[in-house]
């Protein structure tokens, strides 16, 4: 019997969501940290950025749409940037079902 998991991922239109909602994450997730790092309140950010709080407290929730642009604005106040890197999904490598491998392990190691 398949878990709620395995038929939820037999769902392309789910695994696309899902992708999206990831990276939306992973870039709040980014820019929380280096706001932690560098001690760096949500009212220091906006006015770092001529923005309201609220909008920060929005995008960091993913509230707000956060374009290409605006990660890379956010980041720069940071003093900082943004690397982008692509790989397949796992779930197209099999992963999760016994199958593949994990990113980065090649046949033979």
């Amino acid at each position: 019997m398949k878990t709620q998991h395995e038929v939820l991922m037999e769902d392309p239109e789910f695994r696309r969501l899902l992708s999206i909602e990831a990276l939306v994450a992973e870039a709040s997730e980014v820019i929380a940290r280096l706001m932690a790092e560098q001690k760096v309140s949500k009212a220091d950010l906006a006015r770092r950025l001529n923005k309201s709080r609220a909008w920060v407290t929005q995008l960091l929730s993913g509230k707000a749409n956060m374009t290409v642009r605006t990660l890379a604005e956010v980041v720069c106040a940071l003093g900082a940037e943004v690397k982008l890197s692509a790989q397949a999904h796992g779930w197209d490598r099999g992963e999760g079902r016994g199958q593949g491998k994990p990113a980065g392990e090649e046949a033979g190691r």
